[in-house]
């Protein structure tokens, strides 16, 4: 009966409440019945999408993809990947007794919590995406992340893993009764071994402890390695992509031709990924459906003020990696560009009342060095951790008199000269969109 009366509870909240993005029904729901998410009724089948990056760009794919196929899917698509927004998304697909209206769940688990949550909602799909270095304050290390992911897996669990990540690929490899399936990226013909990278989250054997040979690095540890003592080395990949045409939009898999959603590497691993896990639980015919799915607008948004393309690119705050992908793809963005960084934690914000604001370990793993290029004109930092970026940028050698700083976000825009610049970059954390919406349209105003 608690069951039931936090499942109504939790129905009649959302129907009345004006603020329908938030996880409130979930919270409600999972405070009245600690074993909530164990006791509501399930999809036929459970996807569930974990690792550092790529979780929600990935799922937002998977489920855009199963909607187009006639799929009637369950689905935290907005990215709230703890117990309250796992309920949200089952409640708002199940009846008041508790009938599941979907016939398949796509969930984002968050990576530290996957072994409470594989216990409750069971999964029969496990797709990872990568480990990687977080901050410190958030995840600690890969290794803890890796167990805590390995101990939750199921028997039965379907594991869909990245063949370039060293360290998610070992992922159930200790149990023979786990199938698990790879992809991968090949080197290809264009590709140069970027082994310049700070970070390298796996740099020895883990079987013998020898260094292992990188044969090639696409970036930080992704890419193909080998120990050159004990067999260890990458996986074959069940799907494997060996041609990318950014110019005609279209990679080739496995000798197929699909339409490419997005040229940044980061989400070619995305779609790839989505791709392999319906092809392993036997969904095909993607190549016309692929041409109509597009990053989700808060991830990548491009919008223009006069000539000037105003490009958001949003990032995973405090993480070196995440950070790192997104300055690298600025910096290969063809033009002339000025660079707004909004990167503070939403807990930033508060920084005399909590300790996150003082991890900046993750300042010094980040490859801020991509913004020392002769095409990014100015660059202007704003928020709370100003003054740290501004040291870590003169160690990565920039033209001081490119640098602009401030305290305030909002104040950003008043700093631009936008002198031979065809591009403003707003490189943002997650929690920061409504301040890049302000900026923006202070931005048309000064331009206009």
């Amino acid at each position: 009966m608690l069951f039931y009366l936090s499942l109504w509870i939790a129905k009649i909240y959302y129907r009345f409440t004006k603020n329908k993005i938030g996880d409130r029904m979930g919270v409600i729901a999972c405070r009245l019945d600690r074993q909530f998410l164990k006791h509501i009724a399930k999809p036929e089948t459970i996807i569930c999408v974990t690792g550092t990056n790529g979780k929600t760009t990935t799922c937002n794919f998977l489920k855009d993809i199963l909607t187009l196929k006639g799929y009637k899917v369950a689905s935290n698509s907005e990215g709230a990947n703890l117990r309250p927004g796992i309920a949200k998304a089952l409640i708002n697909q199940t009846t008041i007794f508790n009938h599941p209206k979907a016939n398949i769940a796509v969930i984002e688990f968050d990576e530290l919590s996957t072994k409470e949550l594989f216990a409750d909602l069971d999964p029969d799909y496990v797709l990872v995406t990568n480990l990687s270095s977080d901050t410190m304050k958030r995840n600690g290390h890969t290794d803890y992340v890796f167990d805590r992911i390995n101990q939750g897996l199921n028997h039965h669990t379907t594991l869909v893993l990245n063949r370039d990540d060293l360290i998610s690929s070992m992922l159930g490899a200790e149990d023979p009764t786990i199938k698990r399936y790879f992809y991968g990226i090949d080197s290809l013909a264009d590709e140069v071994n970027q082994d310049n990278s700070l970070t390298k989250d796996i740099r020895t054997c883990p079987y013998c402890d020898s260094e292992l040979v990188f044969d090639f690095v696409r970036y930080h540890h992704i890419g193909l390695a080998h120990c050159p003592n004990c067999q260890f080395k990458n996986m074959p990949s069940d799907f494997q992509i060996s041609a990318i045409d950014k110019q005609n939009r279209q990679l080739t898999l496995n000798n197929k031709t699909y339409p490419l959603i997005d040229t940044n590497i980061t989400n070619i691993y995305n779609e790839l990924s989505a791709i392999s896990l319906l092809e392993v639980m036997g969904i095909n015919g993607l190549e016309k459906i692929l041409s109509q799915i597009e990053i989700t607008k808060s991830r990548y948004e491009a919008e223009y003020a006069k000539d000037i393309a105003i490009i958001t690119q949003m990032v995973k705050g405090q993480n070196p990696i995440a950070v790192s992908r997104a300055l690298a793809y600025v910096k290969a963005m063809p033009g002339q560009k000025a660079v707004i960084m909004i990167l503070d934690d939403m807990l930033d914000k508060n920084h005399y009342h909590t300790t996150r604001g003082e991890a900046i370990s993750w300042i010094y793993e980040t490859d801020f060095e991509y913004l020392n290029d002769d095409s990014i004109k100015e660059i202007v930092v704003g928020g709370n951790s100003y003054a740290d970026l501004k040291v870590r940028l003169q160690y990565a050698q920039i033209d001081p008199a490119k640098l602009s700083f401030c305290a305030e976000e909002d104040d950003t825009y008043r700093y631009l000269k936008l002198t031979d610049v065809d591009k403003i970059v707003i490189v943002r954390d997650i929690y920061m969109g409504k301040v890049a919406k302000a900026i923006i349209a202070k931005i048309k105003e000064m331009i206009k």
